[in-house]
């Protein structure tokens, strides 16, 4: 397996809830889940402002097409349905409606998601993913556009407190070819099941073949044919997916009312053994009380300041760098020695603040 190692995190009640976000977007689910990977993993670098990107920075990341994200988008096509269009910009294209539908749209969970905060459950319904898009020329290069967004309240607090890790090589190169939407989805699932076992200090578990297939999006009816389907797609995450897992095919108990003909037990083992982290150390205490100590810090300073036409005065606050810039400065300092053990000079903690970069 490479050494090189590009990670991302998830947030969980998206990875829990998988098949909702296809309920909800339709053909448009697996561009919506490549663009919470990518942008979670963005907010590294960008938690002070606007994430900014190119459609050729999501396409290298994602492993998706540019020339098919370019094209007008199906429901335009001989359907009569009107393209949004905000500030002379029409929302046509596959990727840009696609993002427009993330500003307007949910995911709607099918039952509630609850999980526990600092000892205080919280339960969620839906998940909204965005909340403002910008969008700019680079008359630098060429007239490439530039797409400035700010996620939603959930999606960062997700980013914080409440995640996996997955390795975002890995899952651009399990996608790549047809059926490649399924795969990824089952990729982020075998990274949530290993995050699981490993909080519980086990590292076997298994699944029906007929519950993997339906992940994987695997649709072939003959039972025979369903599990190989499966090997396939196992065998291609363990040479691709930057993952370390072996697996073997269990019999059902045909004894058993309604139980599964074929099961796949999964072993991480090896993973565990090596006690392979996927993140620095520190990474998960840095952001967590960078957040905190930010949070706190506007609430004490603006607790009764609203914004016009602003549902969340903390995120703009947040974002607008020239805003207590000091004050931030100070706080990425202390967060930083309290994770990493290690001071940061002022300089590199103004750089995090105003241009990120700080863990690239």
């Amino acid at each position: 397996m490479s050494s090189t190692r590009n990670i991302s995190r998830i947030d969980q009640s998206v990875a829990d809830n998988l098949k909702d976000i296809e309920r909800s977007f339709g053909m448009d689910s697996g561009i919506v889940t490549d663009f919470i990977v990518f942008v979670t993993k963005k907010l590294k670098t960008d938690l002070f402002g606007y994430t900014r990107f190119t459609l050729s920075e999501f396409c290298k990341e994602s492993g998706r097409n540019k020339q098919y994200l370019c094209e007008t988008h199906p429901i335009f096509k001989n359907s009569g349905t009107k393209v949004p269009e905000f500030f002379g910009h029409k929302f046509e294209s596959m990727f840009d409606f696609v993002l427009f539908r993330m500003i307007k749209e949910n995911i709607i969970f099918s039952k509630d998601y609850s999980y526990n905060d600092s000892g205080q459950v919280i339960h969620l319904k839906n998940f909204p993913i965005l909340k403002d898009i910008k969008l700019n020329i680079d008359r630098n290069s060429n007239g490439v556009k530039v797409y400035e967004i700010r996620v939603s309240d959930q999606l960062l607090d997700g980013f914080m407190k409440r995640y996996y890790t997955i390795e975002s090589n890995g899952y651009k190169l399990v996608g790549k070819g047809r059926g490649g939407d399924g795969r990824k989805r089952l990729f982020i699932f075998l990274y949530k099941t290993k995050h699981i076992l490993g909080s519980q200090n086990t590292a076997v578990t298994r699944f029906s073949v007929d519950y993997l297939a339906q992940l994987a999006d695997i649709d072939v009816k003959e039972n025979k044919l369903r599990k190989l389907s499966i090997k396939r797609v196992l065998d291609a995450m363990k040479k691709n997916g930057q993952i370390s897992f072996s697996y073997t095919f269990v019999q059902g108990d045909v004894t058993k009312k309604n139980q599964e003909n074929y099961w796949v037990e999964i072993d991480f083992s090896e993973v565990m053994n090596n006690k392979e982290l996927l993140e620095p150390r520190g990474d998960n205490s840095f952001f967590k009380n960078l957040i905190n100590d930010l949070k706190s810090s506007f609430e004490r300073k603006y607790a009764n300041l609203n914004i016009r036409d602003e549902k969340d005065s903390f995120q703009r606050w947040l974002t607008n760098s020239a805003s207590d810039l000091d004050e931030k400065i100070q706080i990425v300092q202390s967060s930083h020695y309290k994770a990493y053990g290690k001071s940061m000079t002022s300089a590199k903690a103004m750089d995090f603040v105003m241009i990120g970069g700080l863990f690239e």
